[in-house]
C-alpha cells in the first residue's frame, strides 16, 4: 500500500522540479501580483494557492463567491483565480459582480478560471479572461496569470 500523500505535499513535489522552466525565472515571474483565489474547495484552493505563491504571488482566498464580493468592497487585487464547479452559476455571479465594478475598483481586472472542461466555452462567455480545464499544468496557471496582468 502506497501513503497517501496531501494535495499540499503533492504540489510541493511537484513544483520543486521544474516543468519546462527554469525555476528561478518561475519564482519571479507573478512578483508583485497580487491574486484573489476563490474555490470552496480546501484541498484545491491549498494547491493553487502554493503555485501562485511559489511564482511569486501574493495570494488571499475566499471561499465562496459571495466572501470574493465582499473582500472586493475592501481591496482591488490585480487578478482573479476563480475554481469552477458545476453548478457553475456561482462563478457565474462572481464574474458579473466585477464587470459591473467601476475599471478603477476592477472591473477589468483579469479573470482566470480553473475547471472541467466542459465548461471552457461557457466560462469564455460568461466574462473569463482564460479559462484552465483540469487537470492544470502548475506552470501554465502562472504563465497564464503573468500575461493577462502585464
Amino acid at each position: 500500500m502506497f501513503p497517501r500523500l496531501s494535495f499540499v505535499r503533492m504540489a510541493r513535489a511537484l513544483l520543486s522540479s521544474p516543468i519546462g522552466m527554469a525555476s528561478e525565472e518561475v519564482g519571479h515571474t507573478l512578483r508583485g501580483v497580487y491574486v484573489l483565489l476563490v474555490d470552496d474547495n480546501p484541498r484545491h484552493r491549498d494547491v493553487l494557492r502554493e503555485i501562485l505563491q511559489y511564482c511569486g504571488a501574493w495570494v488571499r482566498e475566499a471561499v465562496s463567491a459571495q466572501e470574493a464580493v465582499s473582500l472586493l468592497r475592501e481591496t482591488t487585487p490585480t487578478a482573479l483565480v476563480v475554481a469552477v464547479r458545476p453548478p457553475a452559476a456561482p462563478a457565474w455571479m462572481l464574474v458579473r459582480s466585477v464587470r459591473s465594478m467601476r475599471p478603477e475598483h476592477g472591473g477589468k481586472m483579469p479573470i482566470i478560471g480553473v475547471g472541467p472542461a466542459e465548461l471552457a466555452v461557457q466560462a469564455r462567455a460568461e466574462g473569463f479572461d482564460a479559462y484552465l480545464s483540469e487537470p492544470i499544468e502548475a506552470w501554465n496557471l502562472c504563465r497564464t496569470v503573468s500575461e493577462l496582468t502585464e
